[in-house]
Formats: structure tokens, sequence, C-alpha cells
């Protein structure tokens, strides 16, 4: 009964079986890891303070590849600077390290074995040699080994997009807050209130700033540690100007006016570039695509009449 299947079946029944005992055996690996925790969770809760709710298909399958990442983490295939690294990715792209680190590991191992075995099933559905299938699977494994990367790097460059779009409107705000006689820390988390709508970046940057500077005995080093976590330079003289109105006295909302303006200065410049850059741009659509047009609507004609006289 099974002969008559083709097989790229059986390769795919194979690579099933096989990332489900590699499920099966990490989870059995991590049980007793996730009862304990579980048992002093809810030790240290009060009674019915923990209600679990429900979680869609997808988290539940993000929250099995994080047990998975969890359970590789201090194994041999990731080496501690590996995970430094990680985490500062995760951080630039404004994601929570302790959620994010494991997923990314686990993505990267089952991303790795998913890899050749996809690329396999392709070249012999594909009919393709043993060239061809040698070349799609190692495809696949380069696909598999650097895809997390490229999707950390795309999260991390829409990430400071909007950072970078939101800071003046935020600088304004605080600017307001301040000139009210708020303080930094509640203009901070005013202003992360009311951008949570309009700029989920800003206010969690600014929200994780604000617990910082509540944790640290210095909040002139948290103020610093904001534009190493951003990356952004914008974001940096942000922490270096507040720090310094920290530290001399200065006035925030003056401080905070001035560095509004210079923002929206370079947004305007950088628009100005992009605007600069558009004929450079526009070279090659018009010689693919607009010239042959409007050569065929200006030549059309004469070379019509020119093949009608010489065959007349």
């Amino acid at each position: 009964m099974l002969e008559g299947l083709p097989v790229p079946l059986w390769v795919l029944a194979a690579a099933a079986a096989i990332v489900i005992l590699l499920a099966l055996l990490i989870s059995n690996a991590i049980s007793e890891r996730e009862l304990t925790k579980r048992a002093q969770r809810l030790a240290e809760a009060e009674e019915g303070a923990l209600v679990e709710a429900p979680t869609s298909p997808f988290g539940a399958f993000l929250g099995g590849i994080g047990r998975i990442g969890n359970a590789l983490r201090g194994s041999f295939l990731f080496a501690p600077k590996d995970i430094e690294t990680i985490e500062r990715t995760a951080r630039a792209a404004g994601l929570d390290p302790a959620r994010a680190v494991p997923v990314v590991i686990g993505g990267k191992v089952m991303l790795l074995f998913a890899g050749p075995v996809i690329g396999y099933v392709l070249a012999i559905s594909w009919n393709l040699g043993l060239l061809g299938q040698a070349l799609t699977v190692m495809i696949g494994m380069a696909l598999g080994t650097f895809l997390p990367n490229w999707l950390l790097a795309f999260a991390i460059r829409s990430h400071q997009d909007s950072l970078r779009k939101g800071l003046p409107d935020a600088l304004d705000l605080l600017v307001v807050c301040a000139e009210a006689g708020l303080g930094l820390e509640s203009a901070l988390e005013r202003v992360a209130a009311e951008m949570r709508e309009s700029n989920p970046s800003i206010a969690a940057e600014f929200n994780t700033l604000l617990s910082d500077m509540r944790i640290a005995t210095d909040r002139r080093a948290a103020l610093t540690r904001l534009g190493e976590r951003t990356g952004l330079a914008s974001f940096q003289r942000l922490g270096s100007t507040l720090s310094q109105t920290l530290r001399y006295g200065t006035p925030v909302g003056q401080a905070l006016r001035v560095l509004a303006a210079e923002m929206r200065t370079e947004r305007m410049v950088r628009i100005e570039e992009k605007a600069a850059r558009l004929p450079a741009l526009l070279v090659l659509p018009m010689i693919l695509f607009i010239l042959p047009c409007l050569f065929i609507v200006l030549g059309g004609p004469a070379a019509l009449r020119i093949l009608d006289a010489v065959g007349g």
C-alpha cells in the first residue's frame, strides 16, 4: 500500500519524524525544569493571581521554539559571545532579550535541520541531478542558517526608522511636560503613555529608560545606555543632553527645545537628500520603460509611412 507513494512524500515523512523525535527528546529533557519553575511561580504568587490567557496557535508555536532554544542555550552549539551578540541585536530591534533569544536560537537550530531537507525534497520534485540536489541542499542550509539573522536585521531597521521618525514629536511633548512643571521621570512616563498608540517603539524605549533609571543608582548611566541600546546618534545626543542637565542643573525644557529643533532640521535635510537622489534613481526606469514608448509614439507613424512608400 505504501509502495506507490512518491519519493518526496517518503522524504517529508522521514523529516517530520526526525523533527518530532527531536522535539520529544528536548521536551523530555526540560520537562522537569519547567515543572520546577511553574511550582516556584505558583508558590510565590497569591491565590488566584495567575490566570493564564489562551494563546494563539502561532504563540504556542513560538513558545515551543523558545523552549527548544532554552534547552540548547547552554550547549556547545552557541558560545557565550554568540548569546551576547543575539541579546544586543534583540535589544536594538526593540525586543525583549529574555523572550527573543530563545526563539532565535530554537529557530536557527530547526531551520538548520529543516532547510536541507526542504531543499532535497524540492530537488527531487524538480527532477534535478546529483549536482542540482547538492546545490539545493546547500542553499537550503544557507537559508536556514542566515534567515533568522536577516529577520533580526529587518526588525532593527524597522525599529530604528520608527524611533528616528517619532523622536522629534516625543521631544516636543517632553518640552511641554517639562515646562508644565513635571520632573524628568514623570515627563518620560507621560510621553510614553501619550505615544503608546502613535509610536509604540518610542513608548517602549521610554518605558525601558524609566525602568533603568528607577533601578540604577546613577541615572546618567541609564541615559548613556539609552544611546547604546538603540544604536542611534540622535538618542545618544538625547541621553548626553539629559545627563548634562542632571549634572549641572540646567533647565530641561530649554535644552530639549534646542535638541528638538536640531532633530527636525536633520529630518528635513534627510528628506532633501532623498529628493536630490530621485533624478539619478529614475534614469534606469526611464530608459527601460518610458523612452521606448516615447520612441514608438513619435517614430511609429513615420516608420509606417516609410514602409508604405518602400512597399509601394
